[in-house]
């Protein structure tokens, strides 16, 4: 026998070794697969089994019993085909299966319960994955990059805080106006190790992906894929991949609408306000200049008369005293400025005024919700609607009666799985009962997503004022604009053509219009 085998496989050796000598079959070659399910065919032993069959090398090949072989009724269907061919007998012992005493017709129902065998324990495997997502239970114990699993329970998730820290400085450096390129840039910079090198020597393991490049070499995809996880605002997000079948194990992504999600699963690393404004600013990705200064206000301007982005524009100018000045302002690229046959007028604004005026604006702004935090949530909000309350009820309380619905056609289903492999039930009455039972899921399913968006749809406009009060509560008097203070507040700003007005046409006049971001829709 091999070192290191498992008891099941020793114990299968001594069956076999037993019944071998029993019978009086010498010369024996153990062909072993540890550890790789029965559903899949190209195993090492069973190849190399194959290769010594097809050069003449074996005249018997005995296994403890059918499912041994696999667990697929049309492989193995093939398989014994295959030993056929080569006049190869197949003995299994448990079974009192031996082809030399010609056709069994029971092998055939053995090979087609143990394929149900697999199929059954898969549905049960994802009937229990699936509780547990609904219950906030993680199902594996691999965590996000700022989390670890629980000393006392590795399915739970508990703040990794050196990690966390990283997180909440990528999360607090993107909202500065830095892209995910810089912000990789910057990580190295300061020497910090990548998520897998972290692990590693958190866990006092060896790294679980080598790379050519050093520990610190972050990159800007990884920067990226953080900041669109929402886990670490404290939710569970799960059920998002799942496998064809229990015979195809490509893992394929699920629609969002079918993912599992549960809110206050574990700690959260980055508040929700955070997150969301993150997540609004990601919408608009762009690509840095040569010279990389874009402005505090970039990605933020439009324009009032064509609706396209401003860009920062530079032009250095002679001074009085010879030294030439670089004057910067923004302007929209579709301007007459830049295209002759443009309809677009001139929307140019020098790039300080703008700043200034938008800063001005956001004092006044936070000044008064500071000031008047009821007003401003009875403007904007309905929270004390009884209406609303009442169809959120009814909408919860219906979405509760299709799930347990919904649950009960997953017993039912399992039940005349059962009735049809016990022959308690024929097979047309088995296909007409599964057909009736999946429509009625499927619908219920897609009652179920319309209930969960209405629901989620009601309660954000509940949730919105409070998530903006929430944002200025952290700014007290700001004594300057900065990325961070702008991109959390603002969602866009319209800028205005220019109107010259004046003796001389030396007086410049803009209508610029700020929209505040969280106001409910």
């Amino acid at each position: 026998m091999q070192n290191g085998d498992s008891n099941s496989i020793k114990h299968q050796k001594e069956i076999l070794s037993a019944y071998a000598e029993n019978h009086n079959f010498g010369n024996l070659q153990y062909y072993v697969d540890e550890g790789v399910s029965g559903t899949v065919f190209n195993r090492p032993g069973l190849d190399a089994m194959l290769t010594d069959i097809k050069i003449g090398k074996i005249s018997t090949v005995l296994i403890k019993d059918q499912s041994r072989i696999g667990r697929d009724v049309l492989e193995v269907g093939l398989l014994k085909k295959m030993f056929d061919e080569h006049n190869v007998r197949l003995i299994a012992a448990n079974d009192n299966l031996d082809t030399a005493n010609g056709f069994d017709i029971i092998s055939v129902f053995r090979d087609v319960f143990n394929e149900w065998f697999v199929a059954d324990t898969s549905m049960k495997i994802r009937a229990v994955a699936k509780a547990k997502a609904l219950k906030g239970k993680h199902h594996t114990t691999q965590t996000p990059y700022g989390y670890m699993p629980s000393p006392e329970d590795k399915l739970s998730w508990v703040i990794d805080e050196p990690a966390a820290n990283v997180v909440r400085e990528i999360f607090k450096m993107f909202i500065s106006g830095m892209g995910s390129h810089k912000i990789a840039i910057a990580l190295r910079e300061k020497n910090i190790k990548t998520p897998n090198f972290h692990k590693a020597q958190r866990d006092n393991k060896p790294a679980r992906m080598q790379s050519q490049y050093p520990d610190n070499y972050w990159r800007s995809g990884v920067v990226a894929s953080i900041l669109d996880n929402l886990e670490y605002t404290g939710t569970a997000v799960m059920q998002k991949t799942t496998t064809k079948s229990y015979k195809d194990k490509k893992i394929i992504k699920r629609p969002e609408h079918e993912w599992i999600i549960q809110e206050n699963a574990h700690d959260a690393i980055i508040d929700k306000e955070t997150f969301e404004t993150v997540k609004r600013l990601r919408k608009r990705r762009h690509r840095p200049t040569k010279s990389g200064d874009l402005g505090i206000l970039n990605r933020l301007l439009f324009c009032e008369d064509c609706g396209g982005k401003l860009h920062v524009k530079r032009q250095t100018k002679k001074g009085k005293d010879g030294v030439r000045l670089e004057y910067v302002y923004y302007d929209c690229q579709d301007s007459s400025a830049f295209k002759k046959h443009s309809n677009c007028g001139c929307h140019a604004i020098k790039r300080e005024s703008l700043e200034q005026l938008v800063f001005e604006e956001l004092k006044q702004f936070l000044e008064f919700a500071k000031k008047k935090e009821s007003e401003y949530i009875a403007k904007f909000s309905d929270f004390n609607n009884i209406e609303r309350k009442k169809m959120l009820y009814r909408t919860e309380k219906e979405l509760l009666k299709v799930r347990h619905r919904i649950a009960e056609l997953d017993k039912m289903i399992n039940n005349i799985y059962e009735d049809k492999v016990n022959c308690n039930l024929s097979d047309e009455r088995f296909i007409k009962m599964l057909d009736s039972f999946e429509a009625e899921q499927n619908s219920l399913k897609i009652q179920a997503h319309e209930h969960e968006r209405c629901i989620a749809e009601t309660n954000n406009k509940t949730q919105n004022s409070e998530k903006f009060l929430n944002i200025i509560r952290k700014y007290t008097e700001p004594s300057k604009i900065t990325g961070e203070l702008v991109r959390e507040l603002i969602e866009k700003i319209i800028v205005g053509k220019a109107e010259h007005i004046g003796k001389g046409h030396r007086t410049k006049r803009q209508r610029v219009t700020i929209i505040y971001a969280w106001k409910p829709k």
